[in-house]
């Protein structure tokens, strides 16, 4: 009968540290960080945030108050979260930019470089007797999702500011067989250049071609020296008109 209960005694503690390392285990390996805060700001108890690429570890703020870790106005803000999360008895969910240097302590912890993005997920826990509020707060690193939010929006306005630029040329215009006007919409018969330049992004540079040139000049002394200059110096040479 001794034998017996000793057994069962042993058991039911080998089951319980079994249970504890368990727990303690679990806890550890959680990825994304948890804190629980009490109503005051208080650091009760910190646990998980083993992926240290994107976390630092935050044991060692472990009843410290948040006043004394970080700037009196950042640790204002996040004390307003936590008391409005127990006011309101519902998970809070708040966006936050925090880095390492932030915190006293942890500037020379590994983790990730420069500020971090965070969604916190602040939920209030259960009054205990005794006991002030508190609250349980878990911390996501949401800082690539932001990058890349960050650059579709700017690949957005950029689209919209070059849709806003751009002045295409669509359909069938109607253009003068002889004088090479183009009438618009409104019926009026406009210079090709002029209405190329409204309608689209293109300029003009006005100068002759040879045919034209020859068409206005030819006969005239000074068009023939320049003629038989240019023919002398080779084709490398640009047509002045």
């Amino acid at each position: 009968m001794y034998v017996r209960v000793y057994l069962k005694t042993e058991m039911k503690n080998l089951s319980e540290k079994l249970e504890n390392r368990i727990g303690k285990a679990f806890l550890s390996a959680i990825p994304e960080p948890f804190f629980i805060f009490d109503e005051n700001g208080v650091y009760v108890k910190v646990f998980g945030g083993a992926d240290m690429e994107k976390y630092h570890d935050g044991t060692h703020l472990t009843g410290r108050q948040i006043h004394e870790v970080m700037d009196s106005e950042l640790a204002d803000l996040y004390l307003s979260q936590i008391q409005k999360a127990i006011r309101s008895e519902k998970v809070l969910n708040y966006v936050y930019q925090l880095s390492a240097k932030d915190i006293k302590g942890s500037e020379t912890l590994p983790g990730p470089e420069g500020p971090q993005w965070f969604e916190a997920h602040i939920s209030p826990l259960e009054k205990m007797e005794g006991l002030p509020r508190m609250v349980i707060w878990i911390a996501f690193n949401i800082t690539e999702s932001v990058e890349t939010l960050k650059e579709k929006e700017a690949l957005i306005l950029d689209l919209k500011k070059a849709n806003k630029e751009i002045k295409s040329l669509r359909g069938i215009l109607p253009i003068c067989a002889r004088c090479k006007k183009i009438r618009d919409d409104e019926g009026y018969w406009k210079q090709i250049e002029g209405y190329i330049q409204k309608h689209s992004q293109a300029s003009f540079s006005h100068g002759l071609c040879p045919r034209c040139s020859d068409e206005l000049y030819e006969g005239q002394a000074w068009y023939a020296r320049m003629k038989e200059k240019k023919a002398k110096a080779g084709p490398g040479i640009q047509d002045p008109s």
